[in-house]
């Protein structure tokens, strides 16, 4: 299965679901499916990749070890990131009246999945 179709399989069964994308530490989307045309996940993986980073250096430093997911919440969409390698994660972005249960499940899943192709 190519990255697109692990991706659209995840947009697929979540109604909730806006865009996928996986992306890389540096910020680059490497490939993305998406339900709403004006989500600009290209800027969303560019910003968040330094939050991920930073939110890593942070979890270290108090000796949390590492990052595995990171969520955030605003009054339209909830953005959850899921780390896939040290390379790569995936950001979700769903409704704020969403499943977030559904959501991390299936990023949990998606994550999985792409993780040998990765």
């Amino acid at each position: 299965m190519s990255l697109a179709e692990h991706l659209q399989r995840t947009v697929r069964e979540m109604e909730d679901c806006r865009g996928v994308a996986i992306v890389g530490m540096d910020g680059i989307v490497v490939e993305e499916q998406k339900r709403d045309s004006q989500l600009d996940l290209q800027t969303l993986g560019a910003e968040f990749s330094g939050l991920l980073r930073t939110a890593g250096k942070l979890a270290e430093s108090v000796e949390f070890e590492a990052v595995t997911e990171l969520m955030t919440v605003t009054e339209r969409f909830v953005a959850i990131l899921r780390q896939i390698t040290v390379e790569y994660f995936l950001i979700l972005v769903i409704r704020a009246d969403g499943n977030v249960g559904k959501a991390r499940f299936l990023l949990r899943r998606a994550g999985a999945r792409l993780k040998p192709e990765l």
